[in-house]
């Protein structure tokens, strides 16, 4: 059997296919992952470090323009006029020139400094500015023939006045305890700046804040030590330590530290920078108070300008910025004289020295100034300063605002009361054990326009705290009394010749019967007024104002300045008016100054940091008297030193012309004295704070202060000439007639034209 092919084709059986496996997903790398949260952390860590770094933009710049300007007010001395013909010694204007900072040497060519010979004193003042204008620099030779000041320029020219600059006497803190001087960057030394940046960052003028080497450097020795002991810190981190952190030493600090000095220097210039370091730099504590600042430290260290300072002199101030207690010089003079040294050396070092020269200024001694005693000798004007400010400035504005206040302080002046006071009190004390505990009061103003020229607050050496100049109010005792006779010479009712009595005189005061008496316990029957005021009468010038009206002479006191509100009891006409010595000063003036002034005056104007005038200080001079009427009560009080109760005063000084005045009160618990000069009205004021007795009057107490102080500061003789409608007459004492030339008994009297005698006595006696 044949086989036949098929005609039914197979079917191929399927391709099996192949299985398909599913892929699982590739993860990814931990790196990838770390990456990807990184970026995401950073992202949500981003958000408060910006939110942190835009909060220390605006604490830099916002405290940076503010801060580093809010300063403390300060308060200047009045000029020093100098003054040709006026009383001067040698040496102490000698003194005046060292205390003001001027320095001698061969010759006075530079400003500032000063020379001297056997017989004259040369020197080149410098200039300054104040409410009046811009003073220009000047140099001046002074010669002292007879004891009066002559002054000269190099050519011969004569000169009337030279005038020395105002003296920065304190500050107004208003809570601030800080002391600076600010300077803008045209006014700091080059020198100085030099010498800075030589010192502690020789790259500021390069680098944006921080220094990588100097971290990198500080952070090795840190490490390898296993302490902190560098800091790698720029002047610009310094300042932002200085003025925004805290002095504690960590690394958040300094982290935040590095972020501020950035942020600082990306808005601010370096001349903006190193300007508020040179300002800021804590440099010393003088006192209560810290004091911040080249200039400050230049004043307080050196007591002279910055620009002034030689260059080991600003080596050494540059050296106390590494340790201000460690190199104090007054506190630690060698140890500054060694760290000046090093500055020194590194100048050298930079090439800014020759080996000679670093050697001369290395061998130079410190030549500080006296320690500084502003707020001890200044305090009490300070208070006085304070109490008339506050009326037209807040407290925050004058602790804050660096205010230039011009006053009339007179640094010779405040310093011979003090001394004056201070002395005096002390013999006294020693003289007389039951004294002790004594205090006492010291007001000198202006004779002429009643500018506040000194005030002592204390018996104390320095500033006490109690300023009794304003706040110690006591009766005055007899000072009252030259008011209740110029009531009498302006009535045209009285002349000096006019009789008075000195007898007994019974008040009914209430229910009760006032019987006043003399300090002597006698009485004098009849008495003309010039001596009944010389010598103090009691009786006589109860009379006198009885006489007038009681009611006339409270007026009177009033016209003159007595604002403190009293009763008009008899007892008010012998000084039973309580008044401190600051408002007696002001009772006093008008009649001092003839009518000139009527009140006192303390601050002069206020200027701001740019040299604006922003007030002014003007007083009233209307005085409700003639001119003719206070100049014949003026010269009849010169009679006091002549023959009454001054005549120790007038004994020590027998070339003075003075017209003073002596009080005191009940049981010798006041002492009291007045003068008046050419120059000055003094008021001296002692007593215990308890009030209790003491044994001394106004002549052997207050009197000896006063005679102190005018032989610590000369001063010119009271005028004798007297304004038209006054004059001088000889009248004989018998008779009132005016004396001739042979007449023996006579008493020369100032008159008001009118009130003089109209008749004649030729002292011819017929036989």
């Amino acid at each position: 059997m044949t086989n036949k092919p098929s005609s039914v084709k197979k079917k191929l059986a399927p391709k099996k296919r192949a299985k398909k496996t599913k892929r699982s997903p590739k993860r990814p790398s931990i790196w990838r992952r770390l990456f990807k949260w990184l970026v995401i952390l950073s992202l949500i860590l981003s958000i408060p470090f910006s939110l942190w770094l835009w909060w220390l933009d605006e604490q830099v710049v916002a405290r940076f323009e503010g801060q580093k300007w809010q300063v403390p007010s300060e308060v200047y001395s009045a000029p020093l006029e100098l003054t040709d013909g006026a009383p001067w010694r040698k040496q102490d204007l000698e003194n005046v020139l060292s205390e003001y900072g001027y320095r001698f040497g061969k010759n006075s060519q530079k400003v500032g400094w000063a020379a001297r010979s056997q017989t004259k004193v040369s020197a080149h003042l410098r200039d300054y500015t104040d409410h009046t204008g811009y003073h220009p620099s000047s140099r001046r030779m002074f010669s002292f023939a007879n004891g009066q000041l002559q002054i000269q320029d190099i050519s011969g020219k004569r000169y009337r006045n030279a005038v020395l600059e105002p003296q920065k006497i304190g500050y107004l803190y208003g809570g601030n305890t800080e002391n600076r001087d600010i300077l803008v960057y045209e006014q700091i030394p080059k020198s100085l700046i030099e010498i800075l940046t030589i010192t502690e960052d020789r790259d500021f003028f390069h680098h944006y804040g921080i220094s990588p080497t100097g971290i990198a450097r500080a952070a090795f020795v840190n490490v390898t030590s296993g302490s902190r002991r560098q800091g790698g810190s720029t002047l610009t981190q310094q300042l932002i330590k200085n003025m925004f952190l805290t002095s504690e030493r960590t690394y958040t600090r300094k982290i935040t530290e590095v972020f501020m000095a950035l942020l600082l220097e990306y808005h601010y210039s370096k001349e903006e920078i190193i300007t508020a370091y040179v300002n800021e730099v804590y440099l010393a504590q003088e006192g209560d108070s810290a004091l911040h600042g080249f200039a400050a430290a230049s004043e307080y260290f050196y007591g002279r300008p910055l620009h002034e300072l030689n260059l080991d002199e600003l080596a050494l101030l540059v050296g106390m910025v590494k340790g201000p207690s460690l190199y104090n010089p007054r506190r630690n003079p060698e140890r500054a004289k060694q760290r000046r040294n090093v500055v020194i050396d590194l100048l050298l070092d930079q090439g800014k020295l020759t080996a000679r020269n670093a050697t001369v200024l290395k061998k130079q001694p410190l030549k500080l100034s006296p320690p500084g005693k502003r707020r001890s000798v200044y305090g009490d004007y300070l208070d006085l300063v304070s109490m008339q400010l506050e009326r037209d400035f807040d407290q925050a504005t004058l602790a804050t605002k660096d205010l230039k206040i011009y006053t009339g302080l007179d640094i010779r002046a405040q310093k011979a009361a003090l001394k004056a006071m201070h002395s005096r009190v002390s013999a006294l004390v020693q003289q007389k054990r039951q004294l002790k505990g004594l205090q006492g009061a010291m007001v000198v103003t202006d004779r002429h326009n009643g500018q506040v020229r000194a005030v002592v607050g204390s018996s104390d050496k320095y500033y006490s705290g109690f300023n009794r100049a304003l706040g110690a109010v006591r009766p005055i005792g007899s000072l009252v009394k030259p008011s209740i006779y110029l009531t009498a010479i302006a009535s045209g009712r009285y002349n000096w010749w006019d009789r008075i009595q000195d007898e007994p005189k019974r008040f009914k005061v209430g229910d009760k019967l006032w019987e006043p008496q003399n300090y002597s316990r006698t009485t004098h029957g009849e008495v003309p007024l010039y001596e009944a005021l010389a010598k103090s009468y009691n009786l006589a010038t109860i009379d006198l104002a009885s006489n007038l009206g009681f009611d006339r002479v409270a007026d009177t006191l009033r016209q003159l300045g007595v604002k403190r509100p009293f009763t008009m009891y008899p007892s008010v006409a012998l000084g039973s008016l309580e008044l401190s010595p600051f408002e007696v000063a002001r009772l006093y003036q008008p009649l001092a100054s003839t009518g000139e002034s009527a009140e006192l005056g303390v601050v002069l104007s206020v200027m701001d940091q740019n040299g604006k005038v922003l007030k002014r200080f003007d007083r009233s001079s209307e005085v409700p008297f003639t001119q003719e009427a206070l100049a014949v009560t003026l010269a009849g009080m010169t009679k006091s030193p002549e023959i009454g109760t001054a005549r120790a005063a007038q004994g020590q000084l027998p070339w003075l012309r003075f017209a003073a005045k002596t009080g005191t009160t009940n049981d010798q618990r006041d002492s009291w004295f007045v003068a008046v000069t050419d120059d000055f009205l003094t008021t001296v004021w002692l007593g215990q704070d308890d009030n209790s007795p003491m044994n001394i009057t106004g002549s052997s107490g207050a009197q000896w202060v006063w005679i102190d102080f005018a032989k610590a500061l000369p001063q010119r003789s009271l005028p004798k000439a007297l304004p038209r409608g006054a004059s001088y007459y000889h009248v004989t004492l018998g008779e009132f007639e005016i004396a001739a030339d042979r007449c023996k008994e006579k008493v020369e009297l100032p008159f008001i034209e009118g009130t003089q005698p109209k008749s004649s006595s030729s002292c011819f006696w017929f036989f």
